[in-house]
């Protein structure tokens, strides 16, 4: 196909071709699975113009590409990915490839089935300098057959372009991008999928479409990618999580009796929070004595879905609904009045399901894996382990503020 180079005479007939609203057949195209080849880049492209690497993307979209490295999008193709290739029927790791790297180029670089002529081919002109990091990349969102997509502009008459061509022939605005939909076709199971007690493990669509903030209008990008932001901070951001709870407790004594009464409460999570099954929150309740320096554990309360490691069957269930609350009530009679304080710690451990399924598989597997996915599987095993972090801690000093 020839590509035209458009001169700034024609920014009207641009808009009006590739303005598009919303269309309910582009979602369903643009996630379709395969995802086409890009194809040979328009000739008339200079270098720059031409690669898909995300470093050249950074040229002139700096800001977005300095969040994406940081972000897990930049991570989806990770040690604690690769390892479980080994472990996974040949279907079942090119199922999970749709999403940890949707590109036909990138899935080359990860199995040997992508090896086609028209795929290596497309590779060597869109990524001459090579593909060093398979994950999500800017294309995987962004363009489709050497077609660019993306939200509406921004209205700013402050800066006009004046000169020049268009980059890219343009783009074709898509409000999707903006909505919700746009992350369902990663972000919730299949119909077909396992379900456990009724429910798929990935649900965070159908969740959020219940939820109030679907009825306020607030989309998944303006928690996870606020001001556009590309940086789809989660569960793994201390600082995210906290602004998402609010913990509040009471300590209440009678006749020499402790009550405790304690809620997290979810004020800006837009689904079940966690939503997945892999984090876990821990609340622990500490009661530390005038005579004892380590303190005593009195009450611990798991907010998560809890399943087994082979993903059949789920134990419990305890997430927090959006806007709702995980509440802990006990009492506590120590056998004498010498208590120094309370407090209250919750701690997030993002990577949970992960580090039991990684320890079971080193252990029983171990044995049978690669030396490189060994090594793999315990680097990312570690890593997992130390995602733990305290949330909140929270302390009510005895007696000065008991209320009776």
């Amino acid at each position: 196909m020839k590509f035209k180079k458009f001169q700034l005479t024609n920014i009207l007939t641009i808009l009006f071709m590739f303005v598009s609203c919303s269309d309910s057949s582009f979602l369903s195209s643009h996630w379709k699975h395969p995802i086409s080849e890009q194809g040979l880049p328009p000739s008339q492209f200079p270098p720059l113009e031409k690669s898909l690497d995300p470093k050249d993307c950074a040229t002139c979209h700096k800001d977005q590409f300095q969040n994406w490295e940081r972000s897990l999008h930049s991570k989806s193709v990770s040690g604690g990915f690769l390892w479980q290739k080994e472990i996974l029927s040949a279907n079942e790791f090119r199922s999970c490839l749709n999403c940890h790297s949707p590109l036909p180029e990138t899935k080359s670089e990860l199995d040997l089935e992508y090896h086609t002529t028209t795929i290596l081919n497309s590779k060597s002109h869109n990524f001459p300098n090579g593909i060093g990091n398979p994950s999500i990349l800017c294309a995987s969102c962004h363009i489709r057959n050497q077609i660019r997509f993306g939200p509406p502009p921004r209205t700013n008459n402050d800066k006009k372009i004046t000169s020049g061509n268009i980059p890219h022939n343009s783009y074709v605005v898509k409000n999707e991008f903006e909505s919700s939909e746009f992350c369902k076709s990663c972000h919730e199971s299949k119909e077909t999928g396992v379900k456990l007690n009724g429910k798929r493990l990935m649900e965070v669509y159908s969740e959020w479409e219940r939820s109030p903030f679907a009825k306020q209008g607030i989309q998944c990008q303006n928690c996870h990618m606020p001001d556009r932001e590309h940086s789809w901070k989660g569960i793994h951001d201390k600082t995210f999580v906290q602004k998402s709870l609010l913990p509040t407790w009471e300590v209440k004594e009678k006749n020499g009796e402790y009550q405790i009464f304690a809620e997290l409460k979810s004020i800006g999570v837009g689904h079940e929070f966690p939503t997945y099954v892999v984090p876990k929150i821990y609340l622990r309740f500490y009661v530390i004595l005038n005579d004892k320096r380590k303190p005593l554990l009195l009450e611990e309360s798991v907010v998560g879905r809890i399943v087994n490691t082979n993903l059949t069957e789920e134990y419990a269930d305890t997430r927090i609904k959006p806007k709702g609350s995980h509440i802990v009530r006990f009492d506590y009679k120590p056998n004498e009045n010498s208590i120094q304080e309370f407090f209250w710690k919750i701690e997030v451990d993002p990577d949970e399901q992960y580090v039991r399924t990684f320890q079971e598989q080193l252990d029983n597997r171990g044995n049978e894996l690669s030396k490189q996915s060994l090594i793999l599987l315990r680097e990312s095993l570690a890593e997992k382990k130390n995602s733990l972090y305290t949330l909140f801690t929270l302390s009510w000093k005895v007696p000065a503020s008991l209320p009776r």
